[in-house]
């Protein structure tokens, strides 16, 4: 068999392999960087949901930290995003106040190299986009060797695959980036202010534009202050929380009557508003008393304040089960950076044991905010 004909076959054959490596390797340059860190991620519905996440070249996963179930009541442990869902959601914040020391620090360095970036960074990022921009005419040239080469003894295979061969190599050289836009490319590296705007409201964010695809941007170290809602079922997080440490104290009233005594103790530095705790969760067959559940708080903290409230007559479904032997029982999330001693081994477990209900709170926060193009855009260049 011709010599040529076999490096033309090897050619499309390493040519395809390293082109779909390269595609299923290939996540949105956004995106990515959420990788293993836990987020929060507000739907266009208003919805918000909490876990850690997974990226992919395809998709997201959000894996909880609490127990959850579906519609019909079995037991689950992520939700996965595909490009439909994506599409829907609306903001996702990276809070540093919750996320592990690990995480925080790691977090820092990209900040860090944001802020700050040093010449290793500023060559690697003129590369891709020499790459990107360069992308149609390396595309244009193989059209030109495809041509060239027709004429020769490998000219057959090379005339039925020219297209195939020329996709091949234009995937293979987009993954190094996606589109390149002058605008922002000035702004990377620095403060700018980001206007996000759609049919249920507007928000700004200011902060460094570390990157942007075709589809998000992200947004580092942005002040960020809103309305927001944690399970006080979920220890897992609140455990993560820097900012407070809850104490809880779940007993029986009376027979049949169940009371949950709570503290918190605040150490951020911006005051944070107690709006409420309100119970159940709209999108879960849950009973309507554990919807309901209301009980007003509007209480401010500063850093140093604590405040101690009891949530009597709490929704009985989550007791069912519960033996009273082991009460009065007694949960202390208190942050890593605090905590003396180790968890017991059966902490997490004793969290079904807890009633679903939130805490509402309004909060000033260091987060990183990763918006989609559709819906936000840089407006403003920042000091």
């Amino acid at each position: 068999m011709d010599s040529l004909f076999l490096l033309t076959i090897g050619f499309i054959f390493l040519g395809a392999l390293l082109s779909n490596v390269m595609k299923w390797s290939n996540k949105d340059r956004v995106l990515k960087d959420l990788h293993n860190f836990h987020s929060t991620i507000e739907m266009q519905d208003g919805k918000e949901v909490w876990g850690k996440t997974h990226v992919y070249a395809n998709g997201m996963e959000l894996h909880f930290s609490r127990s959850a179930t579906n519609s019909m009541g079995d037991p689950i442990t992520s939700f996965i995003f595909y490009g439909a869902d994506i599409d829907k959601i609306r903001t996702i914040f990276r809070n540093h106040s919750e996320l592990s020391k690990e995480k925080q620090l790691i977090r820092k360095k990209e900040v860090a190299r944001v802020t700050n970036p040093d010449l290793y960074h500023k060559t690697k990022r003129k590369i891709r986009i020499f790459f990107n921009v360069f992308n149609d005419a390396i595309g244009e040239a193989l059209n030109v060797f495809l041509s060239r080469m027709k004429g020769s003894k490998a000219g057959g295979v090379l005339s039925s695959q020219g297209d195939y061969i020329k996709k091949m190599g234009t995937t293979a050289l987009s993954s190094s980036g996606n589109e390149y836009d002058p605008i922002l490319e000035s702004y990377i590296n620095r403060r700018v202010g980001v206007k996000l705007e759609d049919e249920h409201g507007q928000n700004e964010y200011c902060g460094f534009l570390k990157e942007y695809s075709s589809a998000w941007l992200s947004v580092l170290d942005c002040s960020v202050t809103h309305t927001h809602e944690i399970d006080l079922d979920d220890l897992k997080r609140l455990e993560l929380q820097r900012d407070m440490d809850f104490s809880y104290t779940l007993y029986e009233e009376k027979e049949g009557v169940f009371a949950l005594d709570v503290k918190i103790d605040y150490f951020g530095k911006e005051p944070l508003k107690l709006i409420g705790v309100k119970g159940g969760d709209d999108d879960k067959d849950v009973a309507e008393n554990t919807r309901d559940y209301q009980h007003k708080l509007n209480k401010t903290l500063k850093q140093g304040d604590s405040l101690s409230f009891k949530l009597k007559k709490l929704p009985t479904e989550t007791f069912i089960e519960l033996d009273k032997a082991i009460l009065p029982l007694s949960f202390a999330m208190i942050s890593e950076s605090r905590r003396k001693s180790n968890l017991p081994e059966d902490y997490f477990t004793q969290q079904k044991f807890l009633p679903e209900i939130k805490l509402e709170i309004e909060s000033t926060h260091i987060a990183d905010v990763y918006l989609p193009r559709t819906i936000a855009m840089v407006r403003h260049s920042a000091a």
